[in-house]
């Protein structure tokens, strides 16, 4: 999990140089990043489908398979965090 906090601050530092590079704007690249990160842990997660579908999904899968998607999906939010705390800093003290 700790890997995931790095990679987050790995991300954001790379994006942090992209913009500045290119001139791009940071708030909006650093708030799509979020985005799409938050949004692939939803879906791995399956937490966006309704409640029978969902039932039938964890009845239907293994043990491995359920571990799986339960770590990529934290380690995905655990990704997002460095990425929005930065979006933060920058919207608020840039």
């Amino acid at each position: 999990m700790i890997k995931s906090i790095i990679g987050g601050f790995i991300l954001s530092f790379i994006l942090l140089l992209a913009c500045t590079i290119a001139n791009v704007n940071l708030e909006t690249v650093f708030l799509a990043a979020f985005i799409i990160l938050v949004g692939l842990a939803i879906i791995i997660s399956g937490a966006a489908v309704s409640g029978d579908r969902m039932r039938a999904n964890l009845a239907a899968e293994s043990k491995t398979d359920k571990k799986w998607r339960i770590t990529n999906s934290i380690n995905l939010m655990l990704a997002a965090t460095p990425v929005l705390g930065v979006f933060l800093l920058i919207h608020y003290f840039i």
